[in-house]
């Protein structure tokens, strides 16, 4: 159902590293929410690690990245630089167990890395976003399915249905905002990342109706 769309925007990216840098909580807490389930799984699949010691390891990297945001120089991908934190503290966690553990593909390239991590958020976003729907009431689901999946317009969505195109566009109001609420740790990610056409599409119908309601 979903394709994906695009590639990170590294200046803009970079822009809320220089933010963080500044002091910035927000940009942080952005990096953390986005990039922290996709680096947990990084870490678990590349070395023979319980989930416990994947995300010790991972939050373990966070902190470093908070507290030496000074310090710090990241021009090009603030990602890659995540990657490779977390794949040398993978290995400083090998060496402590002597080398009991297996490692998978020590020596990787950081464009497989950003692959597996894309391929892991998408499907995330595209789970979350069916479990959201599956929270809509029954009537208000059907509208939404049809208008966004079907692309029907609000005469079409009337007649299949048999209910008026006041109550469609009552109903895709009421849609809009149970998403909005639903997924809105997820859009700030828009500015950054070009995701699925339709959610792309959901977002910007959401955003709209949240300027034009306040």
């Amino acid at each position: 159902m979903f394709a994906c769309m695009g590639q990170t925007n590294n200046s803009q990216e970079i822009f809320l590293f220089n933010e963080m840098k500044e002091g910035s909580e927000c940009a942080f807490d952005f990096f953390f929410n986005f990039y922290y389930p996709g680096l947990c799984v990084f870490a678990q699949k590349k070395i023979n690690i319980s989930e416990e010691d994947a995300k010790n390891i991972v939050q373990d990297v966070f902190l470093k990245f908070w507290n030496d945001r000074h310090k710090l120089n990241i021009q090009t991908s603030v990602r890659s630089y995540l990657f490779t934190s977390v794949r040398n503290k993978c290995l400083d966690f090998a060496r402590r167990l002597d080398n009991k553990i297996e490692f998978d593909e020590i020596s990787y390239d950081l464009k497989m890395a950003d692959d597996f991590f894309e391929t892991f958020v998408f499907s995330e976003l595209q789970a979350l976003f069916t479990k959201s729907l599956e929270k809509l009431p029954d009537r208000c689901r059907d509208v939404f399915k049809l208008k966004r999946f079907e692309m029907l317009k609000n005469k079409e969505v009337a007649s299949k249905l048999n209910i008026s195109e006041k109550t469609v566009e009552n109903q895709m109001t009421k849609a809009l905002k149970i998403l909005k609420k639903e997924l809105k740790d997820y859009l700030p990610l828009v500015i950054i990342f070009e995701f699925f056409a339709l959610i792309k599409q959901l977002f910007q119908t959401i955003l709209l109706l949240s300027s034009t309601s306040t």
